[in-house]
């Protein structure tokens, strides 16, 4: 092939201006003409346009006249002035009281099947990925319907006619009350189709299907009320189809199958007379731009070069967007449910790869607000705790809650329950690490938050047994009535409580159960610091000679001597007097003790029985309890 003919084979002449396009382009670049439609070959006879436009004027007026023999025909009073016809349109007319249009007979009208292009309208967002891909009928030369939620957050819309063209939608009609809007391709082209005319409540109503190819069949609607540009009507039952009304020929309504119910039916101008009153990239700016819908679908295009975090992070900052859509008019792809659920998926990943606290920073009162989701509230709750602590899951919660509030009764009781189990975790947290003021604390302001709460109340009992206050404890406890849930937990402090009563006016002593050694705290000469342990085993208390220095005892020959068998051999200790031994609160006088340095425990003494004779005994190895009441 020479190089001329390859050249002629990658241009296309445009049929209506002759300018030369590329073999690749939908339409002329000079003129906006369709390059791929047929031309229509020019005649020789100019006599035969004319015909045929009288012939179908005659057909059109004998074909209405028959179906409507109430109406008589126009007389020439009819006429404007200026001898052209009246541009005056019969409108929709609906009794207030009607409800529903009856389908005509067989007799009363003979339908045909009318021809009607149909293409594949596909909308993209604003990162390119297809949101919604529609098959329409395309009617008034260039208008086509659709469900207005399906276009919401399409920045490029194309319809791929069933010939190959490829056509772009530029704007439209849409009326806030609307369910369904129109749009059309560029105003200079135009699609060969029927008319599209406003329905009229007077006329013969058929429908037709897109998908088959039956003619029209007579079609009753019900339930007609006003809707914006449109009358909205009830389907027979057994019919789920896309289609369209048609009335003496045009199109005067839609059905849309399961995208949407009902029969929407045109109330305006006719379609030759229509014009776009919006762009549809103005739509877009006005409907999705800068809002939360539209980052949530920028952060959704995030591919495998992105990490989780990152998506993590896109999706959060989101939130920091107003909506500018309700939930009814959200693409389903973009429904609250379906980004938590990714934002839940996201964030068990990013744990699992050991990301927690990375996470937890992702997150704050204003996104989990915004969020309004209890489940992904309690997971980020949850990992605050963890990387930062109870304090601030605490914080966190409470700011989050000032501001939340439940959709139902479920939610109210999944909230209080998050919030008092983050109470509680941390009182139990304290009381285990022995942080009983800061507790008290926490306790204090638990109660205020959730003044119902037997758990948290439940918490005040137990703090007051580990300050041994017996008393407090059975106050609080006595101060509430609680169900049977915690009838086991209630029995138990009650216990304890009996068992400090017990104890009230002795010496108790806790010790690990199974411990060889019991090792308690006194005071000597209410000065002196001392260990001991208690030791039942040995006849005489002991001190070692660094506590006998520091008390002031002066040894001499003076001081008797008593014979000591030790496991290094036998040795002799000065025996000298304390003024007293204090311990637990109970102050004893005049002790005798040895002044004796244990082996392998020098700074220790010993409790022996010349002490606890004093005492009435009573051990309990199980519990780690060693209870001494002065006689």
């Amino acid at each position: 092939m020479d190089t001329d003919t390859a050249d002629k084979d990658k241009i296309i002449d445009c049929p209506q201006c002759r300018i030369k396009n590329p073999i690749e382009s939908d339409i002329c670049y000079n003129c906006g003409a369709s390059l791929h439609e047929i031309p229509v070959k020019k005649t020789s006879r100019p006599w035969l346009p004319v015909i045929v436009c009288i012939l179908f004027i005659l057909s059109a007026l004998y074909f209405y006249y028959r179906s409507n023999p109430s109406i008589p025909p126009p007389s020439k009073t009819q006429a404007s002035s200026t001898g052209k016809p009246s541009s005056t349109r019969p409108q929709a007319r609906i009794s207030e009281k009607a409800s529903s249009v009856k389908p005509v007979t067989g007799s009363e009208f003979d339908a045909g099947q009318i021809s009607i292009p149909t293409g594949l309208l596909r909308i993209k967002d604003i990162a390119g990925n297809v949101i919604s891909e529609i098959t329409v009928p395309v009617v008034g030369g260039g208008w086509v319907a659709l469900p207005t939620r399906i276009s919401l957050g399409g920045s490029n819309w194309v319809l791929q006619m069933s010939s190959g063209n490829r056509l772009e939608i530029e704007g439209g009609l849409i009326n806030d009350l609307d369910q369904i809007s129109l749009w059309r391709i560029r105003e200079n082209l135009r699609i060969g189709s029927p008319d599209l005319y406003p329905w009229s409540a007077d006329k013969p109503l058929t429908w037709q299907a897109l998908r088959f190819q039956d003619p029209p069949e007579p079609i009753e609607i019900g339930a007609i009320g006003r809707q914006g540009n449109f009358y909205k009507a009830s389907m027979p039952n057994g019919i789920n189809d896309s289609g369209v009304f048609i009335q003496d020929d045009r199109v005067v309504g839609w059905s849309f199958g399961d995208s949407i119910d009902g029969a929407f039916l045109w109330t305006g101008d006719e379609g030759s007379n229509l014009k776009a009153e919006i762009r549809v990239d103005d739509y877009y700016r006005l409907t999705f731009g800068n809002s939360r819908e539209e980052e949530f679908a920028l952060a959704l295009t995030l591919g495998d070069d992105y990490s989780d975090l990152d998506k993590l992070e896109a999706l959060t900052q989101a939130f920091r967007f107003d909506p500018k859509l309700s939930v009814n008019q959200t693409p389903a792809y973009l429904q609250p449910d379906v980004i938590i659920s990714q934002l839940r998926s996201l964030i068990a990943r990013a744990v699992q790869n050991g990301f927690a606290v990375q996470v937890a920073n992702y997150f704050d009162a204003e996104v989990l607000t915004q969020a309004d989701d209890i489940s992904l509230m309690s997971d980020v709750v949850i990992l605050t705790a963890e990387s930062y602590g109870f304090e601030e899951a605490v914080n966190l919660t409470e700011n989050v809650i000032e501001n939340l509030e439940p959709k139902n009764d479920r939610e109210k009781i999944q909230l209080t329950k998050l919030h008092s189990s983050l109470y509680q975790n941390w009182l139990n947290a304290m009381l285990e690490g022995g942080d009983i003021q800061e507790a008290w604390q926490v306790y204090e302001h638990g109660g205020q938050q959730l003044p119902d709460d037997l758990n948290i109340h439940l918490f005040g009992v137990k703090l007051a047994l580990a300050e041994n206050d017996w008393a407090a404890a059975e106050e609080l406890l006595s101060a509430k009535d609680y169900p049977s849930a915690l009838r086991e937990q209630v029995k138990s402090l009650q216990s304890q409580i009996s068992e400090l009563k017990g104890q009230h006016g002795k010496i108790v002593i806790h010790f690990s159960p199974g411990t060889p050694q019991i090792s308690v705290s006194a005071s000597l000469n209410q000065g002196i610091s001392q260990n001991f342990i208690v030791d039942t085993g040995a006849s005489m208390t002991t001190i070692p000679s660094s506590t006998a220095a520091d008390l002031g005892i002066t040894i001499t020959v003076r001081n008797p001597r008593r014979t000591v068998y030790t496991a290094g051999g036998v040795t002799y200790a000065p025996e000298v007097i304390l003024g007293s031994i204090t311990l637990e609160g109970f102050e004893t006088h005049n002790v005798r003790a040895l002044v004796l340095d244990l082996p392998n425990q020098p700074n220790t003494g010993l409790l022996g029985m010349n002490y606890l004779r004093r005492f009435r005994m009573d051990l309990n190895t199980d519990e780690g309890i060693l209870l001494l009441a002065p006689k």
